[in-house]
């Protein structure tokens, strides 16, 4: 049986500093759905000193994953929030995680 394969970039309506927005990237296959941001708040901000704190606060406050290389990513589950609220969160957690890594940034600046 052939697997299905489906991904999709959203845009909502954040933007991580001007003419910069929030993505988010949602694959399907088969019946999984992922939501991710990959990366892209990490990508953007930098890796300070401290980021990983940084990164585990925002996923304990935002019930978010964020991976050892920064993705802000969440599974979307039959029992859990629909897919629109799992695209939100996650656009949601990609910024915070942003602008916190900025704050440490301009901190040790």
């Amino acid at each position: 049986m052939a697997q299905r394969r489906d991904e999709r970039v959203f845009d909502v309506s954040l933007q991580y500093r001007p003419l910069d927005p929030v993505r988010v990237r949602v694959t399907r296959r088969d019946d999984r759905v992922t939501v991710t941001d990959d990366g892209a708040a990490v990508a953007r901000a930098g890796r300070p000193p401290g980021w990983h704190e940084v990164a585990d606060r925002v996923s304990d406050e935002m019930v978010v994953n964020v991976s050892r290389s920064g993705a802000v990513s969440l599974p979307v589950v039959r029992v859990g929030p629909g897919e629109a609220e799992i695209v939100r969160r996650i656009a949601e957690a990609s910024l915070a995680l942003y602008q916190d890594l900025l704050e440490i940034t301009d901190a040790a600046g």
